[in-house]
């Protein structure tokens, strides 16, 4: 059973003062079960969101931004301490390391060059490495919890690799973004989808993802590269299969989440049938990855609506 207790709910936290970083000035603005969420973090989350999505800081964008940041920053909590209930809290340095990398590569610098960057845009970089951190752990969390109920039909994948020889060795390959949103009840189920259709409008898919989207892929703008068209569910390649270029799909509901894919690029390859068993193990992590997403979802569902959080 969901326990929230609000008290009022204040968000006048002086963002615009963005020179004011120092953690003696911050106040408790939440607690999540014994963890607090604090104005200089939100104040930060913010930064990062409007940073990552290329966005000025002004009063408009922070305002615009202040829900899900705070949404985020609950998520966080709730998955950090599942991750410190099962010790991985070190376990992903070299995974978190790697992500630093291909960011650090979308602004022409390294590791060390991104680190200074966002600390001239008043960006605490230790508490954005340690989201990257948590949400690695999370990742390897959902897996160790759910492997052994993933159920792979073999003959489905027999029947998908039969496909694939068959038609001249050539397979299709979609590029794909996504943006995946948890949610919360279906009386909101429609407001929602028109928010996030909104925000798609106004700053673009892959901004929208990194400000929006639940999923991992968030943190790289909601891409998931190159995915073969054998690795994809049936519902999911009768709408990619459907439309064009740079355009997105109607919001699919799944369980608990909504999603909107949007396809960048198609292209055809030929299919090393050589190794079939390489092929078959591709096809077959593709769809663990989609059930174990799925899982995450309702994993952080399940502990969100029995958390004691606070919001003050």
């Amino acid at each position: 059973m969901r326990k929230y207790i609000l008290f009022s709910f204040i968000f006048s936290i002086f963002l615009c003062s963005t020179n004011s970083n120092s953690a003696l000035e911050s106040k408790i603005l939440a607690k999540v079960e014994n963890q607090v969420i604090s104005s200089f973090e939100l104040k930060n989350k913010i930064k990062l969101i409007l940073f990552l999505t290329n966005q000025q800081i002004n009063q408009k964008n922070i305002n615009n931004t202040k829900r899900e940041a705070l949404e985020s920053l609950i998520n966080f909590k709730l998955k950090k301490k599942e991750v410190l209930k099962f010790n991985l809290s070190n376990n992903s340095q070299l995974k978190a390391d790697k992500y630093i990398l291909g960011l650090a590569s979308r602004y022409n610098t390294n590791p060390s060059g991104l680190k200074n960057i966002m600390k001239s845009n008043g960006i605490d970089y230790e508490l954005f490495f340690e989201e990257i951190k948590i949400e690695m752990s999370w990742q390897k969390i959902i897996y160790n919890i759910y492997k052994e109920k993933i159920n792979i039909n073999d003959d489905e994948i027999e029947e998908e690799l039969k496909k694939v020889i068959e038609n001249d060795k050539k397979t299709k390959e979609y590029k794909l973004s996504e943006i995946e949103i948890l949610i919360e009840n279906n009386s909101t189920l429609v407001s929602k989808i028109e928010e996030i259709k909104k925000q798609i409008n106004e700053i673009g898919f892959e901004n929208t993802a990194i400000k929006f989207s639940s999923s991992a892929s968030a943190f790289n703008g909601g891409d998931l590269g190159w995915i073969n068209s054998s690795s994809l569910s049936k519902e999911v390649l009768n709408i990619v299969s459907n439309i064009k270029k740079d355009e997105i799909t109607e919001p699919l509901i799944q369980g608990n989440s909504i999603l909107f894919l949007k396809l960048a690029d198609v292209r055809v390859n030929k299919s090393d049938v050589s190794n079939l068993g390489e092929l078959k193990k591709k096809i077959v992590s593709s769809k663990q990855n989609d059930i174990l997403n799925l899982f995450s979802n309702n994993h952080l569902s399940k502990i969100r609506n029995n958390a004691l959080i606070e919001i003050k």
